[in-house]
């Protein structure tokens, strides 16, 4: 295979990884995709001759001026992403420049035509494809410059013999491999910033399945996608272990909602469950459990409801606030022995409880100001004939369960993602929808309860012999306040809603692999920031909050002396990877090319004219012209070029006469 058909292809290939980057960060139309795909495939195995490539041309520029036209319609007509239609019209021209001649010189428009698909797939949220793309561009992008490079000197010197020796390929793998490692030690130094704006069919919150500090319904445009992060490994003592399905993993509750988002009041009063009630009235034995809890973002420790007692193992302290959730301070990662109750209490006792007091007044029956009153006559239509607050969840939980539908697939608008359109129109969603409208429809009828989030299950690991919660198993769900009894639970999602989560248990190796792949390019790749760069240096450095939240002068400025040494060991490496042979500076040229270089050196400047010409017409011209020295010349470019490109190797004692040819041609044109 010729040079200009292995460089040709090296190109296509670069087409290629640049085609499947955007693939992976924004998707394409399957007909504009198809077809460019298509296109570089054909130009892979087929080489049009000059008069088919000067037919495609006069085909190229109309369909050029079409797509132009379609990026205006949808600039100012439609107003909608204009990047795809603008990623259409380049994998035209790539197209184009795939289906020209063999001999058509176009590598620059081919080469920037490719990096302006890597670039524009850096405007969406590139997945782990967009990676292996990158990696791809950079290997081909290197192998075609390479290529390119001994195309252009068999072009500059016709006949003389070029050899890819082992150097050669040495220096083009060091100098992808050196790419891609200066390429991570950047994204270390420098943590992306926020753009400001919306990517295409990117949600206008995290559409991530995981625990979060707010429950909010404004999500739309998107699904929420799996998260197979381990946050929690339970052991259970003995054969103590209950059904997954039934153990909810209690984190933080919410008191308050404005219509969208539920939040904590700054200071609420206090409406906790006495601990004696949860031990002397609630069924079941107390079960005991160890939690070894990954550190979050939130400082909760995660239980089941009710936490009757807790014991920690690591350098933690944990609190309960006032409203009953459990927190901890100090450093670590959360190690702790629980206790609490396996049952609830029982029928008669909740049917039973007389609503006398409320914890904190109003606090758990406000409701958002803008509610419809539909939603009001709803739930009270749906509980007329239920004697006792008790069964009057009982049926609206009832309800939903079999009236609704559970779904990972967000509402297609902002006005879609409100309480009243779930309920009345879509009928189905995720489970903060669900918690939701019971806690709203419970307090119309003037039923205290609030919304809580944590986690649902998890999927037992028989090599192991623990419970593994993950990300997946986040889940939200309502806790109802019974006097005498405290806060108890209760759950409206439907079932399928959890079977969603038990049905992917049994592809555990594979898919935790390859979705926690995908859940850590999304949290250290897409989502990488100043607090990210800050935790990676903390963890080299051993540095960590003490139990004040302070840290100490001197592990600081450690810490932040540690982005310019990594700046410093970045420039070291390019310094040292430049004086590799066959890559850069001194340690590239061999001795005949620095005696050659400076025999041209001193006649270009005597004879500018000289610049720029071949070897072999530089000879030629001094000796025509008579100038000085053209013996000299002559000796030093015949065996410049035998070195060069003939692979040969001189012997100290020719190169010793190279430079006694040197210091000849030089004297005479000192005497010039």
């Amino acid at each position: 295979m010729s040079l200009a058909r292995t460089h040709r292809r090296l190109t296509i290939l670069m087409a290629g990884a640049g085609l499947l980057a955007f693939a992976g960060g924004a998707g394409f139309e399957l007909l504009a995709g198809l077809l460019g795909a298509a296109g570089l495939a054909l130009a892979f195995i087929w080489c049009p001759g000059p008069k088919v490539a000067a037919r495609l041309e006069r085909a190229w520029v109309p369909l050029a001026l079409v797509f132009v036209g379609r990026a205006l319609v949808h600039v100012f007509v439609i107003q909608d992403d204009i990047v795809v239609p603008v990623v259409d019209l380049l994998l035209l021209l790539l197209c184009a420049e795939a289906l020209r001649a063999e001999d058509a010189e176009n590598e620059p428009r081919a080469y920037a035509l490719s990096f302006a698909l890597i670039l524009a797939a850096t405007a969406y949220r590139p997945g782990v494809v967009f990676a292996v793309a990158f990696t791809l561009y950079v290997v081909f992008g290197t192998l075609a410059m390479i290529v390119g490079n001994l195309r252009a000197q068999m072009a500059t010197h016709p006949g003389a013999k070029l050899a890819v020796d082992r150097r050669t390929v040495s220096a083009g793998v060091l100098i992808a491999v050196a790419t891609l490692l200066i390429s991570g030690v950047i994204f270390l130094a420098f943590p992306r910033v926020s753009r400001g704006w919306a990517a295409r069919g990117a949600p206008p919150v995290r559409s991530v399945a995981g625990f979060s500090d707010q429950v909010s319904l404004g999500g739309h445009g998107s699904r929420i996608y799996p998260n197979p992060q381990i946050v929690l490994r339970v052991e259970f003592e003995g054969d103590q272990a209950p059904s997954p399905a039934r153990l909810y993993w209690r984190g933080r509750s919410f008191d308050r909602f404005d219509g969208v988002r539920w939040y904590r009041s700054r200071n609420p009063p206090p409406a906790v469950g006495n601990r004696e009630w949860y031990r002397n009235r609630w069924a079941g034995p107390e079960v005991e459990y160890r939690v070894y809890a990954t550190r979050l973002g939130s400082r909760v420790l995660f239980a089941l409801h009710p936490l009757v007692d807790v014991t920690v193992q690591s350098a933690i302290y944990p609190f309960v606030d006032n409203v009953g959730d459990y927190g901890y301070g100090g450093s670590g990662a959360p190690t702790y022995t629980a206790r609490s109750m396996s049952g609830r209490p029982p029928p008669e006792a909740l049917r039973a409880a007389e609503f006398r007091s409320v914890p904190g007044g109003q606090l758990y029956l406000q409701l958002p100001r803008d509610v419809e009153p539909r939603v009001l006559r709803l739930a009270d239509s749906l509980t007329s004939a239920a004697p006792t607050p008790y069964d009057k969840v009982l049926e609206l939980e009832s309800w939903f369960r079999e009236e609704f539908s559970y779904t990972r697939d967000l509402p297609g608008s902002a006005r879609e993602a409100t309480l009243e359109h779930f309920l009345f129109e879509r009928r189905a969603g995720h489970c903060e929808y669900f918690s939701t409208a019971l806690a709203v429809m419970l307090r119309a009828l003037g039923i205290p309860s609030r919304e809580v989030n944590g986690f649902l299950g998890g999927q037992w690991s028989e090599f192991g012999q623990y419970l593994a919660v993950t990300q997946n198993e986040a889940h939200s769900w309502v806790e109802v306040w019974f006097p005498g009894l405290g806060w108890v639970p209760f759950d409206p999602t439907p079932a399928s809603g959890s079977n969603l989560r038990a049905t992917q248990s049994w592809l555990w190796p594979g898919r935790f692999l390859m979705d926690g792949l995908q859940y850590r390019w999304s949290r250290w790749i897409l989502d990488y920031s100043i607090d990210n760069q800050t935790g990676i240096l903390d963890r080299l450095s051993g540095v960590g909050p003490n139990e004040e939240g302070l840290e100490d002068l001197g592990p600081r400025i450690i810490r932040w002396l540690r982005i310019p040494a990594i700046l410093a060991v970045l420039a070291g490496l390019g310094l040292a990877l430049m004086r590799l042979p066959g890559i850069g500076g001194a340690g590239r040229i061999g001795p005949e090319s620095r005696i050659y270089l400076r025999l041209r050196e001193g006649y270009e400047r005597k004879y500018p004219p000289l610049r720029g010409t071949p070897p072999l017409e530089f000879s030629r011209s001094i000796r025509e012209a008579g100038w000085p020295g053209a013996n000299d010349v002559d000796r030093i470019v015949g065996r410049y070029l035998e070195v060069r490109f003939g692979g040969r190797t001189l012997p100290p004692a020719e190169l010793s006469r190279m430079k006694a040819s040197l210091r000849a041609a030089r004297r005479g044109l000192r005497q010039t």
